[in-house]
């Protein structure tokens, strides 16, 4: 009987086992895929020589910044600053190899008349120069600012130049070397410059083949070199396939590509990148311990980055007990790095800011302040050329007298306030920033002296720096309002200075109100306050606005 009774549990509990699986509101889910090991294994040691210690100094993309003045998100970076940590790092003790990776000249065509564009662009190459950097591989932008006949300038002033993907229109030959070496105390490291394609009509064009043209430019190198460096400014992609099928390449040192990217392995070469605008420069602190062909593994080993700090700190430190006690460390850390780094090249990468802390005298500022002074010069110049329908800006001072409720609403914006952002940095006289932070200034009819009245008088992105010079409105007919585009807006709030900006969110904030109808009773300036009631019909104007400029 127990036996029955055992039996009846075990098919009850069956067929409950079965209900259950088979209820329709539950879905079976899919078996997982196998986990793949996506971990990059050490590459195995190669030939052991005598370790040796280089820093490579990378910059890229500098876009035409010169200095940080109030208007970044980030007021960082500048030529100054660079000048100063490249002084730091020669205190460390190893020899330093500094490279470029191009479209340091272009500070954006929406941003810079043709003219300055040049002068800026010749600078930059200049400076660059003053800096030390060893070689330079332009990119496109760089064609754009000064075009060839620039660069070759700035060759034959000493800069060196290297691009294997850069051929001559006419002759079909490479118009930069491409590849050089860089010899640094004893120590020789082969660059191949990498640039993307150009523009038409540069006198230039791309190389067929981005890969071949890599490979016959590391094979033209001689043999012996210590480091065989990969820089420029190739599309991401392109970058992938030259690290991953040239053989023969010890690091890729490149521009950002889609976005900034901390550094990695890919076919057995450290793969580096660097933020754009100067803001920050990306310092490889490099311990060769095999051959230039083994590759450079970029964070693989704890203990050479622990060394490094170490030896960082210790440059930093008087001579005394506290650096005796440290050498000792230091001496015990290199014996236990010795047997692990045997046979292999490894790097320590740091993505360096430019910021305030490297402040000081600096001997590249001579040159920006002749630069500023010139630019200064040319916009008193400037003002002088008055367009032909009017004399030039009146200032919300006249616009006021028939827009008082406009005028009201505009001093709630930070349009109304956004000299006060240079003044808390001292930078109201610079001619680099006054211009996106006032209205009319070097323009025709507008100011160009930056006195404490002058800004009083001009300060803030008034009505006119958004709808044009209006003095004589409205009795001219040819003073009359234009309207207000993205492109209107891009002059000032482009990706170095505004890179949040988004068209239609920040039009919310500054859009002018529409006169209020007799009797509205809402005509006043707290009405206008964001969150208010006037606020929210501002709100339902731009809707409007937005839906007449799609019609």
């Amino acid at each position: 009987m127990s036996r029955q009774r055992s039996l009846c549990l075990m098919v009850a509990v069956w067929l409950l086992g079965a209900c259950v699986g088979e209820d329709p509101n539950k879905t079976p889910l899919p078996e997982l895929p196998p986990v793949v090991n996506t971990v990059v294994a050490p590459r195995p040691p190669g030939p052991i020589v005598p370790a040796r210690r280089v820093t490579l100094v990378l910059t890229g993309e500098v876009r035409g910044e010169l200095e940080p003045c109030g208007c970044p998100t980030l007021p960082f970076g500048g030529f100054p600053r660079r000048e100063r940590l490249l002084s730091a790092l020669q205190d460390e003790g190893a020899p330093l190899v500094q490279l470029d990776a191009g479209d340091a000249l272009l500070r954006g065509l929406a941003t810079s008349k043709a003219g300055e564009r040049e002068e800026r662009g010749a600078l930059i190459l200049k400076l660059m120069g003053a800096v030390g950097v060893d070689v330079m591989a332009p990119g496109a932008s760089d064609l754009q600012a000064v075009g060839l006949a620039g660069l070759k300038e700035a060759e034959a002033a000493g800069l060196r130049l290297s691009s294997a993907t850069w051929l001559s229109e006419a002759t079909g030959a490479p118009v930069f070397p491409a590849a050089v070496v860089v010899e640094r105390e004893g120590l020789k490291v082969g660059v191949v410059g990498l640039s993307a394609p150009p523009r038409e009509g540069a006198g230039v064009v791309a190389a067929p083949d981005t890969v071949a043209a890599a490979r016959a430019a590391v094979a033209s190198l001689p043999e012996g070199l210590d480091l065989i460096v990969a820089l420029g400014n190739l599309p991401e992609v392109e970058a992938r396939r030259v690290l991953e099928e040239v053989p023969g390449l010890s690091m890729g040192l490149f521009t950002q590509g889609d976005s900034f990217d901390e550094p990695r392995q890919l076919g057995g070469v450290a793969w580096v990148e660097v933020a754009p605008r100067g803001r920050y420069v990306s310092v490889a602190r490099v311990r060769l311990g095999s051959t230039a062909g083994q590759g450079v593994e970029a964070e693989a080993e704890p203990g050479w980055a622990a060394l490094v700090g170490l030896l960082v700190r210790r440059e930093r430190l008087e001579a005394g007990e506290a650096r005796d006690q440290l050498d000792a460390k230091i001496a015990a850390l290199e014996a236990e790095l010795g047997a692990k780094a045997a046979g292999r090249n490894l790097a320590a990468v740091e993505s360096r800011p430019l910021g305030s802390d490297l402040d000081g005298p600096a001997k590249v500022s001579a040159a920006i302040d002749t630069y500023k002074g010139v630019r200064v010069s040319q916009a008193k110049a400037q003002v002088q050329e008055a367009p032909p329908h009017s004399a030039g800006y009146a200032t919300s001072g006249e616009c006021v007298r028939c827009h008082s409720l406009q005028f009201a609403r505009w001093t709630y914006t930070p349009h109304a306030k956004a000299v006060s952002s240079l003044s808390r940095r001292g930078e109201q006289q610079n001619p680099e920033c006054v211009g996106c932070h006032t209205t009319g200034y070097a323009e025709p009819g507008g100011f160009a002296e930056t006195t404490p009245s002058a800004l009083r008088t001009w300060g803030g992105v008034q009505c006119e720096a958004c709808h044009g010079p209006l003095k004589g409105h409205p009795r001219v007919a040819e003073a009359a309002p234009q309207p207000v585009t993205e492109a209107t807006c891009l002059g000032c709030h482009d990706a170095a200075n505004s890179p949040n900006f988004d068209y239609t969110s920040y039009l919310r904030q500054v859009i002018c109100p529409a006169d209020p109808k007799p009797g509205d009773g809402e005509g006043t300036v707290e009405s206008l306050r964001p969150g208010s009631p006037g606020g929210q019909k501002l709100v339902d104007l731009f809707t409007l606005h937005e839906a007449q400029r799609q019609l």
